[in-house]
This record gives structure tokens, sequence and C-alpha cells, in this order.
């Protein structure tokens, strides 16, 4: 594919993607009004169709691994990689009852940042420190008995391929308040849609569940599973697509 091409399929989905974004988001704003399983039903809707334009618009297929590793009942965290806005997009289209763990600033966003607030989304004021971290694992308790799932991105930004930052000790905390199963996620996404890119690249982009780490471990213990768990699936991937 040429470069010329590739930029024009990237800005015609680009601008489909915002059209269809803002479409969902006023003919469903009724929605707000209701409980959030109804509110996180739409964002599924979105994600579906955003899965459906990325495969006709970009070229770019999404294969899901390791469903088998998801627990058969709602009420668990998924730690995830975090290389793009992609898995933002997609992880609805997958994972029922789901909601994120997010900096507040995203809560501001026009239109979206309503159902992020409706939907039950955990924020996290980072200049609130400690406090903000309390109210995080409170609401993560509540969200889990409420039989919702629990997506957070331990490394706390997106990191290119083949890099990665520290992963935050937030997992771990909330893990040993909660008692809940945690699956780690690997991704490729990045080689997709990079961060900071218009460009958007044809190909097979992986999601892959990776085994349930056990619960009742010591935090370091955990958070060093957690991390090479993902980071040898991803280097694996990595080699894979080579």
């Amino acid at each position: 594919m040429t470069n010329i091409i590739l930029w024009i399929r990237s800005i015609i989905f680009l601008l489909v993607f915002y059209v269809w974004s803002f479409s969902v988001c006023s003919i469903f704003s009724w929605t707000l009004l209701l409980n959030k399983k109804i509110v996180i039903h739409v964002a599924e809707l979105w994600a579906k169709g955003n899965r459906v334009l990325l495969r006709l618009l970009v070229g770019i297929k999404v294969e899901i691994k390791g469903l088998e590793n998801l627990p058969k009942q709602n009420g668990y965290i998924v730690a995830s990689k975090h290389q793009s806005a992609m898995e933002t997009v997609l992880f609805h289209s997958i994972l029922p009852n789901t909601i994120y763990v997010m900096k507040k600033s995203l809560a501001f966003i026009p239109l979206a940042g309503w159902y992020f607030w409706r939907s039950g989304c955990i924020f996290i004021d980072r200049k609130k420190g400690t406090s903000s971290l309390r109210n995080m694992y409170a609401q993560a308790k509540e969200r889990l008995k409420e039989g919702f799932n629990i997506i957070i991105f331990p490394e706390g930004t997106r990191t290119a391929p083949g890099t990665k930052t520290k992963y935050n000790p937030g997992l771990a905390m909330i893990y040993e308040a909660v008692n809940a199963p945690v699956i780690p996620v690997a991704l490729n996404t990045g080689y997709f849609w990079p961060k900071n890119s218009v460009k958007r690249y044809p190909g097979t982009v992986v999601i892959e569940f990776l085994p349930p780490v056990e619960t009742g471990l010591d935090k370091r213990e955990f958070m060093k599973i957690v991390e090479e768990r993902i980071e040898d699936a991803v280097a694996k991937q990595a080699l894979d697509k080579s």
C-alpha cells in the first residue's frame, strides 16, 4: 500500500469514526437517565461499530486469544498493556459489563465524558494523591459487587511497541483490597494505531487474555507476575509479527 493511499484511508476512517461516535452519543443520550448497564450497552454498540469501521476502512482485523481464561462470572479485573487508543475503543466489543479506571480529566470530554460518568467509570485525580487512591479502592469494591468488570492499565499511559514504563502499585492495592481475579492482557495495537499519529496501518491486531493471577499473593509478588506475563506475551507477539 502506498503512503498516499494509507493517508487517505486513515483520514477517511478518522472522519467516519468521529461522525459515528457523535451520532451514537447523541442518539442514545436519553440512556444517560437510566442505569449503568444500559449506558454500557450503548458503549458496546459503539465499540462493535468501530470494529466494523476498522475492518472496512483501514483493513484492520481483530484476533482475540485466551477467552477461555476469562472467569465465567462477572466481577473480575483486567490488567492490560496500553499501547494505543485502540484498546479503549475495542474492549467494550469483547467484554460485557465493563468499566475503566481512568484519569479524571477524561470525564470532561464533551458528550463522551457524560457516558464515562454514567457508566460508573472510576476516576483518578492524581493531584489528590492518597485520597484519590482510597476513593478508587472504594469504588472498585462497589463496582465489582455490582457485577461489573474493571479494566485498568497498570502503566498508566500509552507506551510504544517494544517499550515499557513502570507498572503502578495501584493495581496491587486494588488486588489486595477486593480479592478478585486479575486477568493480564497482552496486545500489539501500537503497530496499527500509533500514539499521536493520524495514520492507521492495516494488519491483524492481537488481544490476548492471559491466565488469571491467583488471589492471596503478596503485593510485590503479584505485580512481578503481572508484569512478567504481560511483557513476555507482548514480546512473543512482536516476534510473531516479524
